[in-house]
């Protein structure tokens, strides 16, 4: 890692949080090196506060795309040499204010939808929509920079969900593709590709 992202890991308190900020960092960069050619520490990753983070690297070499995220004890990353990635990954925890999270970020249909459901069910699917959400978002470079309830999700009788806009300056976020992962039991996960095409995905 480079001196910056090692001060970074420094600044968390939490000795797991500074583990899992470091693990993922440097699988990130072993990941890049392998689609780039070029040594992990070489790497220039550029971040700036709002905007995706994004790999710097020389003209003769084709971009590649990458999106990391990490919660409880996990980090998920998605790495792409073809389309725009994001993805999210979120601890379930049953102690989650979900019916006050969602009253305020989701949409009436969703939060309509979310109140007909059992329990347990309601807790699953609040997951799902929001890990959703937050793929979609940092696949398009806009983060939590654009209230969530924008990304309307109707799941279809086949529960596969589809996705909907609701600012019409935004209407490009309803055709991005998103998948579903089953990373871990007890989590939620979601992959978005800036593409209706179909892409090979490779999960290791």
């Amino acid at each position: 890692m480079t001196a910056a992202e090692r001060e970074r890991a420094a600044r968390y308190h939490f000795q797991e949080d500074r583990k899992r900020y470091t693990a993922g960092r440097s699988t990130l960069r072993r990941l890049l090196a392998q689609s780039t050619g070029i040594a992990p520490s070489e790497l220039v990753i550029l971040e700036a506060e709002w905007t995706k983070p994004r790999l710097e690297l020389p003209p003769d070499i084709p971009s590649i795309f990458f999106n990391v995220s990490h919660s409880g004890d996990f980090v998920l990353l998605a790495v792409s040499d073809t389309v725009e990635v994001g993805v999210d990954i979120e601890q379930v925890r049953a102690d989650c204010p979900i019916t006050d999270l969602a009253r305020r970020y989701y949409s009436p249909a969703e939060f309509q939808y979310l109140e007909t459901l059992p329990s347990d069910q309601r807790l699953r699917d609040f997951y799902r929509f929001w890990t959703i959400k937050e793929a979609v978002l940092k696949c398009a470079g806009l983060g939590l920079s654009v209230p969530p309830h924008v990304v309307d999700i109707r799941l279809k009788e086949d529960g596969i969900p589809e996705l909907h806009c609701l600012d019409g300056n935004r209407m490009f976020l309803a055709q991005i593709s998103v998948r579903e992962l089953a990373v871990a039991e007890g989590y939620a996960s979601a992959l978005a590709l800036k593409t209706q095409d179909k892409i090979s995905i490779n999960l290791a």
